[in-house]
Protein backbone atom coordinates (compact mmCIF):
# COMPACT_ATOMS: atom_id res chain seq x y z
CA UNK A 1 0.00 0.00 0.00
CA UNK A 2 3.01 2.61 0.37
CA UNK A 3 4.58 1.72 -2.37
CA UNK A 4 1.72 2.39 -4.56
CA UNK A 5 0.44 5.36 -2.67
CA UNK A 6 4.45 7.14 -3.12
CA UNK A 7 4.31 5.83 -6.93
CA UNK A 8 0.95 8.12 -7.17
CA UNK A 9 1.94 10.75 -5.78
CA UNK A 10 5.35 10.54 -7.96
CA UNK A 11 3.39 9.84 -11.09
CA UNK A 12 1.01 12.89 -10.14
CA UNK A 13 4.27 15.28 -9.69
CA UNK A 14 5.14 14.23 -13.07
CA UNK A 15 1.99 14.49 -14.68
CA UNK A 16 1.52 18.77 -13.58
CA UNK A 17 5.34 19.08 -14.56
CA UNK A 18 4.55 18.24 -18.21
CA UNK A 19 1.02 19.96 -18.32
CA UNK A 20 2.72 23.36 -16.79
CA UNK A 21 3.77 25.88 -19.00
CA UNK A 22 7.62 26.08 -19.62
CA UNK A 23 9.85 28.46 -18.09
CA UNK A 24 10.46 31.26 -19.93
CA UNK A 25 14.20 32.60 -19.68
CA UNK A 26 14.92 36.29 -21.43
CA UNK A 27 18.72 35.79 -23.66
CA UNK A 28 20.26 39.14 -25.16
CA UNK A 29 17.91 41.48 -23.26
CA UNK A 30 14.54 40.52 -24.90
CA UNK A 31 11.55 41.41 -23.03
CA UNK A 32 9.47 38.74 -21.39
CA UNK A 33 6.14 38.33 -22.23
CA UNK A 34 5.76 40.72 -25.44
CA UNK A 35 5.23 38.15 -28.09
CA UNK A 36 4.86 41.26 -30.28
CA UNK A 37 8.50 41.80 -29.98
CA UNK A 38 9.93 38.37 -29.41
CA UNK A 39 10.07 35.13 -30.67
CA UNK A 40 10.78 31.80 -28.77
CA UNK A 41 13.02 29.16 -29.05
CA UNK A 42 13.21 25.56 -27.73
CA UNK A 43 15.85 22.73 -27.70
CA UNK A 44 15.05 19.77 -29.81
CA UNK A 45 17.66 17.74 -30.40
CA UNK A 46 20.43 20.43 -30.10
CA UNK A 47 21.50 22.48 -27.05
CA UNK A 48 21.16 26.01 -27.52
CA UNK A 49 24.92 27.87 -26.61
CA UNK A 50 25.28 30.84 -28.46
CA UNK A 51 23.28 34.17 -30.09
CA UNK A 52 25.35 36.15 -32.93
CA UNK A 53 28.46 35.04 -31.50
CA UNK A 54 27.96 35.70 -28.14
CA UNK A 55 28.25 32.26 -25.79
CA UNK A 56 25.45 32.22 -23.15
CA UNK A 57 26.20 31.70 -19.82
CA UNK A 58 25.56 28.16 -18.60
CA UNK A 59 23.79 29.49 -15.51
CA UNK A 60 21.24 30.76 -17.57
CA UNK A 61 20.79 27.42 -19.34
CA UNK A 62 18.84 25.51 -16.66
CA UNK A 63 19.25 21.18 -17.00
CA UNK A 64 17.98 19.66 -19.85
CA UNK A 65 15.35 17.76 -18.75
CA UNK A 66 13.82 21.14 -16.86
CA UNK A 67 10.97 22.25 -18.93
CA UNK A 68 12.26 25.53 -20.77
CA UNK A 69 12.17 28.08 -23.97
CA UNK A 70 13.93 31.24 -24.82
CA UNK A 71 12.62 34.80 -25.60
CA UNK A 72 14.74 36.05 -28.50
CA UNK A 73 13.79 39.34 -29.51
CA UNK A 74 12.84 39.01 -33.03
CA UNK A 75 14.70 39.35 -36.70
CA UNK A 76 17.99 37.93 -37.79
CA UNK A 77 20.11 35.84 -35.45
CA UNK A 78 22.57 33.74 -35.60
CA UNK A 79 22.02 30.48 -33.49
CA UNK A 80 25.57 28.61 -32.29
CA UNK A 81 24.24 25.31 -31.22
CA UNK A 82 25.65 21.98 -30.60
CA UNK A 83 24.04 18.40 -30.87
CA UNK A 84 23.20 16.28 -27.63
CA UNK A 85 25.61 13.31 -26.61
CA UNK A 86 24.10 10.27 -26.98
CA UNK A 87 25.18 6.54 -27.29
CA UNK A 88 27.17 4.43 -25.14
CA UNK A 89 29.91 6.36 -22.33
CA UNK A 90 32.68 4.61 -23.97
CA UNK A 91 32.02 5.36 -27.46
CA UNK A 92 30.22 8.63 -27.12
CA UNK A 93 28.96 10.75 -30.42
CA UNK A 94 31.32 13.36 -31.98
CA UNK A 95 30.91 16.90 -31.00
CA UNK A 96 28.95 18.92 -33.56
CA UNK A 97 29.39 22.39 -33.20
CA UNK A 98 26.51 24.86 -36.02
CA UNK A 99 25.43 28.45 -36.73
CA UNK A 100 22.56 28.54 -38.02
CA UNK A 101 21.67 32.02 -39.35
CA UNK A 102 17.65 32.37 -39.15
CA UNK A 103 14.80 35.60 -39.20
CA UNK A 104 13.05 34.98 -36.85
CA UNK A 105 9.18 36.32 -37.12
CA UNK A 106 7.47 37.83 -34.02
CA UNK A 107 4.80 36.03 -31.95
CA UNK A 108 6.30 32.86 -33.28
CA UNK A 109 7.81 29.45 -32.09
CA UNK A 110 10.99 27.69 -33.64
CA UNK A 111 12.72 24.48 -32.58
CA UNK A 112 16.31 23.36 -32.98
CA UNK A 113 17.27 20.23 -34.01
CA UNK A 114 20.16 17.79 -36.11
CA UNK A 115 19.48 15.63 -38.69
CA UNK A 116 21.98 13.07 -37.74
CA UNK A 117 21.15 11.06 -41.16
CA UNK A 118 22.38 14.73 -43.49
CA UNK A 119 24.51 16.28 -41.10
CA UNK A 120 22.90 19.27 -41.08
CA UNK A 121 20.73 21.44 -37.81
CA UNK A 122 18.06 23.23 -38.48
CA UNK A 123 15.23 25.88 -37.35
CA UNK A 124 11.38 24.80 -37.62
CA UNK A 125 9.06 26.39 -36.80
CA UNK A 126 6.50 24.70 -33.97
CA UNK A 127 3.15 25.17 -35.70
CA UNK A 128 3.75 23.82 -39.30
CA UNK A 129 7.06 22.11 -38.85
CA UNK A 130 8.86 24.35 -41.73
CA UNK A 131 12.64 24.49 -42.06
CA UNK A 132 13.56 28.29 -41.91
CA UNK A 133 17.43 27.54 -41.83
CA UNK A 134 19.48 25.05 -42.14
CA UNK A 135 23.40 24.70 -41.37
CA UNK A 136 25.95 22.42 -41.58
CA UNK A 137 28.79 21.81 -38.98
CA UNK A 138 31.51 24.67 -38.46
CA UNK A 139 33.42 22.40 -35.90
CA UNK A 140 33.45 18.65 -35.34
CA UNK A 141 35.55 17.76 -32.38
CA UNK A 142 35.82 14.45 -30.26
CA UNK A 143 33.36 14.01 -27.41
CA UNK A 144 35.44 15.66 -24.39
CA UNK A 145 37.17 18.37 -26.22
CA UNK A 146 35.53 20.91 -24.11
CA UNK A 147 33.03 22.83 -26.31
CA UNK A 148 32.76 24.78 -29.68
CA UNK A 149 34.56 27.95 -30.54
CA UNK A 150 31.75 30.54 -31.55
CA UNK A 151 33.48 33.63 -32.25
Amino acid sequence: MRISCKVLVLFSFVLLAACSKPRQIAIGGAPLHQPSQTAILQEGSLFFRSLDGKHIDLADTPNPYENVVYVLTAGKHVIGAMNIQGGHIVYPDDLHCYKIEADLQPGVEYMIAEDKDNMVAYVKRKDNDERIAVAKPFEKQTAYSGGCNWK
